[in-house]
């Protein structure tokens, strides 16, 4: 007995399973050129609607997708924007990273992650990105040594360094105002009526942490010069919680400790405050002020109630985009800027 096998045919509108489905297959299905293929997926103006839904339709169809790879080979720029980053524990970067890459999407580009947690590996993940064709880079740890970055600056590939020094020639900058952010802290603990002052950071500092100390010890130096307040410089070992923590411990515990203190970031006030509440007793404000830097979600919460420097994540990464966009949209004929987000005191029962 014989068997009979059966011959699949296949029309010019299916897919075979084993196939890869290409713009030949939709220009030929849409009964287009090529060209006007790419035209239409580009999102080109000069092709007519009527055309452009064929086109799309016969794609999605046939289930055609683009080729990103080697479009990015050809244009010698892919969709991709890298973002250079640390310490995803921290609450403030990962609520702007959260906003970064919404941010990104929106303009029609995907963000590539890139970790920089040691501090060795910066300049190889740096050079790293250039392999994937990257359309612009941000910068949120770490700063990129001049040499590392000419090599973007140089590809007309936008650098943008965020909460960063900003001593890359070509980079934009774009920081919150920490100036203005140090004084409003000081403003709200000489109002809390506090006379010992201290400014709480991790050991060595990062160039926000710093400038933010800086600002706030600017500000108290007339009543400093006086003899009206006393200020001590602190430290501790990480920015996080268990920093603000373990320094509370050790620094509260004196009997000349300060009665007012600022911290360079929220997650290390909030450390701070637990140390000084739970494990000495301490009654918050009356006994120890607290103003931190960010607004964290966890500073608004009851539990907390931290008095804080607002900088908007949301805000700061739509500036942070809006200068990559307007690079890419004009290769080499952007200058630089530096942008200041502006910063606001938000008081709550920790002053």
């Amino acid at each position: 007995m014989q068997s009979k096998q059966k011959t699949a045919k296949t029309t010019g509108a299916e897919k075979p399973e084993n196939r890869v489905i290409t713009s030949a297959d939709v220009a030929r299905e849409a009964g287009v050129a090529r060209s006007t293929v790419s035209r239409c997926l580009s999102g080109d103006g000069r092709i007519s609607e009527e055309t452009r839904q064929r086109v799309l339709q016969t794609a999605d169809r046939l289930g055609y997708q683009i080729n990103q790879i080697a479009r990015s080979m050809n244009r010698r720029k892919s969709d991709l924007i890298g973002l250079v980053t640390s310490g995803l524990e921290d609450p403030f970067r990962v609520q702007f990273l959260h906003h970064l890459i919404s941010a990104i999407q929106k303009i029609g580009y995907r963000p590539l992650v890139i970790d920089v947690s040691a501090p060795e590996h910066m300049s190889r993940s740096m050079l790293n990105l250039l392999q994937y064709q990257v359309a612009g880079v941000v910068v949120t740890s770490g700063s990129p040594s001049p040499e590392i970055g000419q090599h973007f600056i140089r590809r007309n590939v936008p650098v943008v360094l965020v909460n960063r020094a900003g001593l890359l020639e070509g980079a934009d900058v774009v920081n919150c105002d920490n100036d203005t952010g140090g004084r409003l802290a000081a403003e709200a603990l000489l109002a809390a009526g506090k006379r010992h002052f201290g400014f709480l950071n991790m050991t060595g500092g990062t160039y926000s942490g710093n400038a933010r100390g800086e600002a706030f010890v600017a500000a108290i130096a007339p009543k400093l010069a006086s003899g009206e307040v006393r200020f001590s410089l602190l430290g501790c070992d990480s920015a996080d919680y268990e920093g603000g923590y373990q320094a509370g411990l050790q620094i509260l515990s004196n009997r000349d400790a300060p009665d007012g203190i600022f911290c360079g970031k929220d997650h290390i006030a909030l450390g701070l405050m637990d140390a000084a509440r739970f494990e000495l007793g301490l009654r918050v404000p009356h006994d120890l002020a607290i103003v931190g830097f960010d607004d964290i979600t966890a500073s608004s919460q009851k539990a907390y109630g931290l008095t804080t420097i607002r900088q908007s994540a949301e805000d700061l990464a739509a500036l942070t985009v809006a200068r990559l966009a307007e690079h890419i949209a004009a290769p080499g004929q952007t200058a630089s800027q530096r942008v200041v987000l502006p910063v606001e005191l938000v008081q709550r029962s920790s002053t």
